[in-house]
Parts: structure tokens; C-alpha cells; sequence
């Protein structure tokens, strides 16, 4: 079996171990439709499984067990002294790790600080190496939006453990609830997600497991990138050796998971950005892009892989209908503010990040965070088709107060010509009937008192005052078209 083959089989039965054994037929039709000999290979894992596993392992016995265990081996760190620092408190766990509060004791200096210690019963050689792997690449990684790796190490019994910042913060989401952030807000948060993202591609680093719990938001609303256990070194020499050791793993969270995560299909940068785009959309909306509901199930895997959610602006829409309609506060009304904010053009790259293909989504994080970046500028945006009459659009809604100036003047400008014009033809008109009354008098006035004794000097007069009459007709009449013109 191929290193790349037995990704796939780890990742199917990882899913299907979670499930009832009356559903894992189910999930299995829908995983491996087009794959048979997958799904015989894993069905052949499934049934050394079953061999193996005795009544002992009931479901609900061996979740009270794992609970009361972890519990116990929380308490018994609380107090205990790690290397130099000395743990205060648990205050996480993570599916390989346990988090502590500790302060530095060596009396050097005081420094309180985040100590991630392998989980007790995880530590088998693939979550140790998955351990180190997440240290070295802490190690290598220094930006703002990324926790900050301090120290590493073991204890005297051989349990690794990390050093990290302490991040004292919220969820992303619930720190935008609570702070009732517009939709502009959010995305400029969001934007500062993507960058620490993108950062970790650029060295060849792929998160994996990108959701709201792995991003604090410090009281400062600085958004922290947090939990690098389950990532992906891209180098080609690291990559081989870690696919080809990876065991039964469950390497991802199924709310967040892509497609081809859940498929066990390779991984890539793309992966990263369709979870970039179900935390975005959760962000929007408050909803998951399938329901709040999801876990390993048949439905929710199959509304993964084949469903395409509602856009975020829909979805505000229904939730403002069922408002309207409800006697009561729903538990989305502090959502509804929000549904005259999302743009065609935010739903459009919601929609393009949570593409089933990847070489569908947008290239990388970057050009997704561009993309809302241009967006908030009313910039046009790469998932919208590109017309020129939507670029047009995008302008006049840019330069909104130049544009209404400019067309005033020109309607101004439009008004004048057209009154100058229409005062010319009323002058042309005038002239015209002066012109005719002229002619009646040099011609019609002039001829029927010819041959009168004595009307030579009333002639002349008659035609001298007509001609300076038509002179300076023409002259204010020429002055006035050359106007208009």
C-alpha cells in the first residue's frame, strides 16, 4: 500500500470508528462510492476491530472512563513544577494536548505563560512526533497574529511539553458577539486571520485545523492563530516520511473539514482556505454553511461533500423573516443589523472559499484577503464576473459624491445650451418678422407711393431707416447665435 493509499483508508476509518456500527455501512456507500477497493480495505480494518474489541469497551463506559481520567491527570499537574515553571491552572485540552497556565519559578524574572503537555494515555510515538512536529514548526514561525513558541522540552517521566504566549482572549466569534462588531469590523479582524495563514504557507506550513477555537482575540482585538498540532509541512523531504508513518489519527474537526480532508484526498493550501471560509461565513451569519448540527453523521458528511450552502446574505434574510414573524427575541437578533451589509460581492467570495473543488477556490489566502479587503473598499472582487458594467458600478459607488457633482454640472451645463438654443430660434423667429415687415415697407410701401408727386424724400427715408433697422438686427442676432453655437 502506497503512503498516499493509506492517507486515504487512516482518514475513511478514522471517520468511522466514531460512528455506531449501524451507521458506519452509510457513511461508508457515501465515502467510498467511487472507490470499491477502498472500501474493502477498510471494512477489512473494521473486522479486525470488531475481533478485537470485547464487551469491556462499551460507548457511554469508556466516555465516563476517558473523562474521569483526564480529570484525574489534570489535578495532578495543577501545582507541579515543569522545568522552570511552576503550572497554575488547566485551562484547555486539545485532542492530543493538555493546556496549563504556569508562571515562571526559578526567580529570574516573573512570566506567566501557556505549557501545552502531551496528553496522558496520547503518548504514543505518532502524537509525540505530531508534539515535536508542532514545536518545530512554532519554532520557525514569528508574526503578530501567530501565538509565540517560548521554550520546549520533557518532563523527568518523559512527557513533552511546549512553552508557549499566554493568550488571554476569546473566541473570535464570541468576541464579536459580545463587542457587537459590524460586518466591516469583522472582516478587517478576519483579514488579520489571513495574514497569519498566508504567513505559515510561506513557510510551507498548512494549519489544518483552522477554526473559531484555535483564534483568541485579546482585549486589545488582536486575533491570535493558535494549536499547530495536527499541521502539514509542505518541504518534499518531510512530507513522504510524515504520510507514510501516519496512523489511526483523526486529524481534522468535521465542522471545519474540507472535502477532500474528509475524502483522505491530498492536502493543500487550498484546504486552508475552506476553513478560512466556514469560520468567515460563521462570522456573517452565526450559522455553520451546514446547519449547527454538524458532526461525523451520514447527513452532515454527504451536505459536506455534495451540498452547497445557502449565501450569508440569505440566510440573514430568513433569520430577519423569522424575527418578524416570532412573538418573541429569537436567538439571532443580533444578527439581523447586519443583512443590509452583506454585499453580492461578500456573498460571492463566502461562496468561491467553500468551493467542493479546490482548484476552484481562490488560489491562496491572500487572494482571498485581498478580495475582502477590496470589497470593503468597494473594489471589484475577483469571484464576480468581470463586465464592464459592473466595474461601472463599482465606480460610480466609490466616487458617489463626485459622481452626483458631475452629473449636476453637466445637467446644468445640458439645461444652459438648451435655453440659449431655444432663445436663438426665438431671435431667428423675430428676425424673420422683421425682416418681412422690412421688406413690406422697402417693396410693398416703397412701390404703392412712387408715382405719388412729392414722395421721393418719404421713400428714402423709408428705405434708410429700414436698412439701419435690418443692420443692427443682424449684428445683435449674429452676436446671439455665435453664443448658442
Amino acid at each position: 500500500m502506497t503512503p498516499e493509499r493509506w492517507n486515504q483508508v487512516k482518514t475513511v476509518l478514522a471517520a468511522v470508528l466514531e460512528l455506531a456500527p449501524e451507521d458506519r455501512g452509510k457513511y461508508l456507500s457515501v465515502a467510498c462510492a467511487d472507490d470499491a477497493e477502498l472500501r474493502r480495505q477498510v471494512e477489512g480494518f473494521l473486522d479486525d476491530e470488531q475481533q478485537i474489541s470485547t464487551g469491556f469497551l462499551e460507548r457511554e463506559a469508556l466516555v465516563d472512563a476517558a473523562a474521569d481520567f483526564a480529570e484525574r491527570e489534570t489535578s495532578f499537574w495543577i501545582g507541579r513544577r515543569v522545568g522552570r515553571y511552576q503550572i497554575v491552572e488547566s485551562i484547555g485540552a486539545g485532542g492530543m494536548g493538555e493546556v496549563y497556565r504556569a508562571v515562571r519559578a526559578d526567580d529570574q524574572y516573573r512570566q506567566e505563560i501557556a505549557l501545552k503537555m502531551v496528553r496522558a494515555g496520547s503518548d504514543s510515538a505518532l502524537v509525540v512526533k505530531r508534539f515535536r512536529n508542532e514545536r518545530q514548526i512554532l519554532a520557525g514561525l514569528e508574526h503578530p497574529n501567530i501565538a509565540r513558541l517560548l521554550d520546549g522540552g520533557t518532563t523527568e517521566t518523559g512527557t513533552a511539553y511546549l512553552v508557549m504566549e499566554l493568550i488571554r482572549g476569546r473566541l473570535i466569534t464570541d468576541y464579536c458577539r459580545q463587542q457587537a462588531l459590524g460586518v466591516p469590523e469583522r472582516l478587517n479582524l478576519f483579514v488579520m486571520v489571513c495574514s497569519a495563514v498566508q504567513y505559515a504557507h510561506q513557510h510551507l506550513v498548512i494549519h489544518r485545523d483552522i477554526k473559531p477555537g484555535n483564534i483568541l482575540v485579546t482585549s486589545d482585538g488582536i486575533p491570535k492563530l493558535l494549536d499547530f498540532g495536527i499541521a502539514k509541512i509542505l518541504s518534499p523531504e518531510d512530507q513522504d516520511t510524515q504520510d507514510a508513518t501516519n496512523t489511526l489519527f483523526r486529524a481534522l474537526t468535521m465542522r471545519y473539514a474540507s472535502p477532500e480532508q474528509i475524502k483522505g484526498e491530498p492536502i493543500t493550501t487550498a484546504t486552508d482556505v475552506y476553513s478560512l471560509g466556514v469560520v468567515l461565513y460563521e462570522l456573517l451569519t452565526g450559522e455553520s454553511p451546514y446547519g449547527n448540527n454538524t458532526n461525523a453523521g451520514e447527513q452532515s458528511i454527504k451536505a459536506i461533500l455534495h451540498s452547497d450552502p445557502p449565501k450569508p446574505s440569505t440566510v440573514i434574510r430568513a433569520v430577519r423573516r423569522e424575527s418578524e414573524t416570532s412573538s418573541g427575541k429569537n436567538r439571532h437578533g443580533r444578527y439581523l443589523n447586519r443583512s443590509s451589509q452583506i454585499s453580492a460581492d461578500l456573498d460571492n467570495i463566502v461562496m468561491m472559499s467553500l468551493r467542493k473543488e479546490p482548484q476552484r477556490r481562490y488560489g491562496s489566502v491572500e487572494q482571498f484577503a485581498e478580495d475582502i479587503r477590496r470589497s470593503l473598499h468597494d473594489l471589484p472582487v475577483v469571484a464576480r464576473k468581470d463586465t464592464a458594467r459592473y466595474r461601472a458600478s463599482k465606480f460610480i459607488v466609490r466616487h458617489k459624491p463626485g459622481v452626483i457633482a458631475a452629473t449636476l454640472v453637466s445637467l446644468m451645463m445640458i439645461a444652459g445650451i438648451a435655453i440659449t438654443a431655444q432663445e436663438a430660434r426665438i431671435a431667428r423667429r423675430r428676425f424673420n418678422d422683421v425682416r418681412s415687415l422690412a421688406n413690406s415697407l422697402i417693396f410693398d410701401i416703397h412701390d404703392s407711393i412712387r408715382d405719388l408727386p412729392g414722395s421721393t424724400p418719404a421713400r428714402r427715408l423709408i428705405v434708410e431707416r429700414a436698412l439701419q433697422y435690418l443692420n443692427q438686427l443682424v449684428e445683435r442676432v449674429g452676436r446671439r447665435c455665435q453664443l448658442a453655437a
